[in-house]
């Protein structure tokens, strides 16, 4: 004969062992998803890749700087502010090939995410002078590639243009 009080906390702890199996295995297969999702998820399309070249003329005016920006456009906009941003350090002094990079939503800063992405995109890169963002300043080396399409490899800016000094203020 079997005690009915042992027997109705055997089937209770029963119960607890199958839910706690059950919320094991739960755990198990988000860690798996989660495991899945970080080693084959989708990652963000490029929007450009390519090099920054700084050109032979103006290596002596770009020694020292370090700070590169690279800032997509929508030429069809006519909003003045760009689509996204990067900003990025190089190492050395900027000769010949100044970096290469490759533009996705992941590293670009957008203005605004939710933004349908322009057919063609302008590309502007800026070596610059102060580290500061904003509009180019006096010392600041930008180049541009224009007219490409979204999604466009190989692309080649070439910072060519010095930002000349203000004029200083006349006096009366």
């Amino acid at each position: 004969m079997t005690n009915p009080v042992i027997k109705s906390v055997t089937k209770s702890e029963k119960r607890k062992n199958e839910r706690r199996l059950m919320l094991g295995f739960l755990i198990l297969v988000i860690a798996a998803c989660l495991g899945a999702a970080f080693f084959f998820g989708e990652t963000s399309p490029v929007i450009a890749e390519g090099t920054i070249t700084l050109s032979p003329e103006l290596t002596s005016q770009a020694q020292g700087m370090r700070t590169v920006y690279i800032i997509v456009k929508d030429p069809a906009s006519p909003m003045p502010m760009p689509f996204g941003a990067m900003v990025t350090t190089i190492s050395a002094d900027p000769k010949g090939q100044v970096m290469t990079f490759k533009l996705t939503k992941d590293n670009l800063s957008m203005m605004n995410p939710s933004a349908e992405p322009p057919a063609k995109i302008t590309i502007k890169a800026r070596l610059d002078m102060d580290g500061l963002g904003g509009a180019d300043t006096p010392g600041d080396i930008v180049g541009k590639a224009e007219n490409l399409d979204w999604g466009a490899q190989n692309v080649n800016v070439v910072l060519d243009q010095l930002i000349p000094p203000q004029p200083e203020p006349q006096s009366p």
